[in-house]
């Protein structure tokens, strides 16, 4: 039967290593979007209190988005980690992985150090800036990013969303690169047109969320301009 194929599939090395490349992908096009939307904060409160009152009209179609990016970072999560510790286990790992091979880049010998400290700055990211919006009574959401409380006017905050966007690039870099060679288009059109396109993600899109924590964080907040 197909459902018992696609159990089969699901469960097996390549199945697990082709939803890695998928959920990652899936969740690279949401960072894109958000980026966009947190880009507003540049034009001032008035505009990205704006923005954010608007989404709040739109509650129940966010919600479903949210279910969702969990069930993609869940799958993400859940299956890279299989992944490593079956990799581990096997024999000859050294021969399997490449991220013991002498000359493997160094975003793909730290791949799931950096997967395991981002996921620790997920948590703190959704404890403060996401449940804060949530739970707050306050319109004011330009404030609540730049407060002392629990956005960038608090240094250790604003210190770790830096450190974490740096991680950020150098594990989608590899997750890029895996995920092309997984889905068998490395030496395709589509293929080199995805890994052009990757430095857009791996690159720009940390580069731009590190670029607010530091200008609201850092340059503004210390007035070293």
């Amino acid at each position: 039967m197909l459902i018992d194929q696609i159990k089969i599939f699901v469960k097996s090395t390549i199945g697990k290593k082709m939803i890695v490349a998928t959920t990652g992908l899936l969740f690279c096009l949401f960072l894109l979007a958000h980026l966009a939307n947190n880009f507003v904060i540049y034009s001032g409160a008035e505009n990205f209190n704006f923005l954010v009152s608007s989404l709040e009209k739109i509650k129940p179609l966010i919600r479903v988005a949210e279910f969702l990016l969990v069930l993609i970072l869940g799958g993400h999560i859940y299956n890279s980690i299989t992944l490593a510790i079956t990799s581990r286990k096997a024999k000859g790992i050294s021969d399997q992985s490449n991220i013991n091979v002498p000359n493997a880049s160094f975003s793909s010998r730290t791949m799931v150090y950096t997967g395991s400290i981002l996921f620790i700055f997920l948590i703190v990211h959704l404890s403060t800036f996401w449940y804060t919006f949530q739970a707050s009574g306050r319109h004011d959401y330009y404030y609540m990013v730049t407060s002392e409380s629990f956005g960038f006017g608090n240094i250790l905050i604003t210190i770790l969303y830096l450190i974490a966007m740096i991680l950020l690039g150098f594990h989608l870099k590899h997750g890029f690169n895996s995920a092309i060679k997984t889905l068998g288009i490395g030496n395709s059109a589509i293929g080199k047109l995805l890994g052009f396109l990757s430095i857009l993600f791996w690159l720009f899109v940390p580069l731009g969320f590190f670029s607010i924590a530091f200008w609201f964080g850092i340059i503004k907040y210390y007035g070293l301009i």
